[in-house]
């Protein structure tokens, strides 16, 4: 489990490195992330089933790993953030204050 996890630490910090475009778009980084995972990927001929029989036995990394991967990448190294990072850091803080103020 740690290994696998070291993995996709290297993968997400080689792929936002080296595809900028992967920074800002998570979606685009879980594909790349997958398509490293499984080369079949990029071919016509893989099917949607093939893909979903594969994905729920476990296959592929977990979407959820892979953002909170990329997030604590670009927290530790400027090198790996794009251009939203800044509105991202600054929405939180709001979003902080905001819920502070919510009475339950």
């Amino acid at each position: 489990m740690i290994q696998k996890v070291k993995n996709i630490k290297r993968l997400v910090a080689y792929l936002l490195e080296h595809a900028a475009d992967t920074r800002d778009n998570d979606r685009l980084l879980i594909l790349k992330v997958w398509a490293h995972q499984n080369p079949r990927l990029r071919e016509t001929e893989t099917s949607f089933l093939e893909f979903a029989i594969d994905f729920k036995t476990g296959k592929y990394a977990d979407p959820e790993s892979i953002r909170r991967t990329r997030q604590k990448l670009q927290e530790l190294n400027p090198l790996f953030r794009g251009k939203k990072y800044r509105a991202r850091m600054d929405e939180e803080v709001y979003m902080r204050r905001e819920i502070k103020q919510i009475k339950l």
